[in-house]
C-alpha cells in the first residue's frame, strides 16, 4: 500500500486537476478504509507540507483529516490525532474545532482513552482534553462517570489552573438542550437564534416621570464574555452598562427608565415604537448568550466552540445578574432564577437590523440594580 501511494502522491507534484485522486479516496472511505486515508494523509504532508503554498495539496489534506475525523472509531481518533488534527485543522481555533468535532461524531467511551497515560494518545494536546470534556457535558454524554477522564482531570496540573475547570460536569437545568453545530463530509451546519425572546411585549412609551433616577454603576469584567469579539469586527458594536435606580423599577417604568439613560445603542429612538422590550427568562438568555460565544459573530474560522462558548455565556449570564466574581455556577443559577430577564431591540442607527443582533437586559430581585448588553454584528463591512 505504502508503494502505490507514494507513486500516487509524487505525481501529485504540479498536478492541476486531482478529481481521479478524490475519487480514489472515496473509494476507500466507503469501504470503511481509513488507513488508507491516514497513510495518504501522511504521505501527502511529508511530500508537500500541508499544503500552505499548493491549493489542491491542501485540499486534498483537508479532505483527507476531516473524512477520518467525521468516521466515528477509536483507530479513527488516533488517525485523526497523528494527521495534526489539533494543530493543522484549518481554523483559528484548532485545538478547539478539533474538540467540538470529535465529541459530536464519536462516543463517549471512545474519547475516554485520550486520557489515558501511553500511545497513541499521549501526545493530544491537554487543551484539547479540556476542551473535550465540556464539548461532550454539552452534548450531554455523562463524562463524571468516564473514570479516565475523572482520574486525569484529579491528577492534571495543567486542569487544575484552567478556566473551564469552573463549570459544571452536568448541564444546568437552565441551560436546556444548547444548538450546536452539526458537522459532516462538507463541513459543518449550524443556526444561531438572536433577536427577542418569545415573551410579552412591555407598552411601549410611558410617563417620563415614573423613571425613577438611576445613577451609572462598575459593570464586571464578564458581562461582555459573550459578545466581546465582536467589537471591532466589520460594524460589530459592544455595549453594557450597570445602572442603580434609586426605587424599585417595574415594568411600566422601564421604557422611560432606559431612554433616559445614556447608551449608544438606544441613541436616537424618538419614538416610543422604536424600543421593544419583551419579558425573557434565565434559560433564554443562556442560550443567546451560548450562541453568541460560540458560533455567532463570524465564520466558522473565528468561532470559540463549545466549551470556551459554554464558559463566556456563564460569564456573562453572572455579571447579568449581580453574582459576585468567581461565585460558583450554582450561586450564579441561582441568582440568575431569581432576576427579572427582558430582551429589547431598537430601531437606531446604532444596530445593524441583520441576523446579529442581541439586546439583553436585568433587573436582580430588589428591581433597582439594571444591568444590559446589547451586540450587534454584520459581515458586510
Amino acid at each position: 500500500m505504502a508503494d502505490g501511494i507514494g507513486q500516487i502522491v509524487d505525481r501529485l507534484a504540479g498536478q492541476e486537476f486531482v478529481g481521479d485522486v478524490c475519487r480514489l479516496l472515496d473509494e476507500h472511505l466507503e469501504r470503511g478504509d481509513t488507513a488508507y486515508l491516514a497513510a495518504f494523509g501522511a504521505a501527502l504532508h511529508a511530500r508537500y507540507g500541508s499544503g500552505e503554498g499548493d491549493a489542491e495539496h491542501r485540499y486534498l489534506f483537508d479532505r483527507v483529516l476531516w473524512d477520518i475525523v467525521t468516521t466515528p472509531g477509536r483507530a479513527n481518533i488516533a488517525h485523526a490525532l497523528r494527521l495534526g488534527l489539533a494543530t493543522r485543522l484549518r481554523s483559528g481555533q484548532p485545538v478547539r474545532r478539533a474538540a467540538a468535532v470529535l465529541a459530536a461524531e464519536h462516543a463517549v467511551a471512545d474519547l475516554a482513552v485520550l486520557f489515558t497515560p501511553g500511545r497513541p494518545y499521549e501526545d493530544a494536546p491537554d487543551e484539547l482534553r479540556a476542551c473535550l470534556i465540556h464539548e461532550l457535558v454539552l452534548r450531554g454524554a455523562p463524562v463524571a462517570e468516564q473514570p479516565e477522564v475523572v482520574d486525569w482531570a484529579a491528577r492534571s496540573p495543567f486542569w487544575a489552573g484552567h478556566p473551564l475547570a469552573w463549570l459544571p460536569w452536568s448541564l444546568a437545568p437552565l441551560e436546556g438542550r444548547p444548538e450546536l453545530p452539526r458537522y459532516h463530509r462538507g463541513g459543518a451546519a449550524y443556526g444561531v437564534r438572536y433577536g427577542l425572546p418569545e415573551g410579552d411585549r412591555l407598552p411601549s412609551g410611558g410617563d417620563p416621570a415614573a423613571a425613577p433616577p438611576a445613577r451609572r454603576s462598575a459593570a464586571g469584567p464578564g458581562l461582555i464574555a459573550a459578545v466581546e469579539r465582536w467589537a471591532g469586527r466589520f460594524n460589530g458594536r459592544v455595549e453594557s452598562a450597570v445602572h442603580l435606580a434609586d426605587r424599585p423599577v417595574g415594568p411600566a417604568a422601564l421604557h422611560p427608565l432606559l431612554a433616559s439613560l445614556p447608551l449608544d445603542c438606544l441613541a436616537g429612538s424618538a419614538a416610543p415604537g422604536h424600543l421593544v422590550v419583551v419579558t425573557g427568562s434565565p434559560g433564554e438568555a443562556w442560550s443567546r448568550l451560548f450562541g453568541a460565544a460560540s458560533t455567532g459573530g463570524g465564520r466558522d474560522d473565528t468561532w470559540w466552540y463549545g466549551a470556551y462558548g459554554r464558559l463566556a455565556a456563564w460569564r456573562s449570564l453572572a455579571a447579568l445578574s449581580g453574582a459576585p466574581e468567581g461565585a460558583p455556577a450554582a450561586e450564579v443559577a441561582r441568582r440568575a432564577e431569581e432576576c427579572a430577564w427582558y430582551g429589547f431591540e431598537a430601531a437606531t442607527d446604532w444596530f445593524n437590523g441583520y441576523a446579529m443582533d442581541l439586546g439583553i437586559l436585568t433587573l436582580t430581585p430588589d428591581r433597582r440594580r439594571l444591568a444590559l448588553l446589547a451586540a450587534t454584528d454584520y459581515d458586510g463591512g
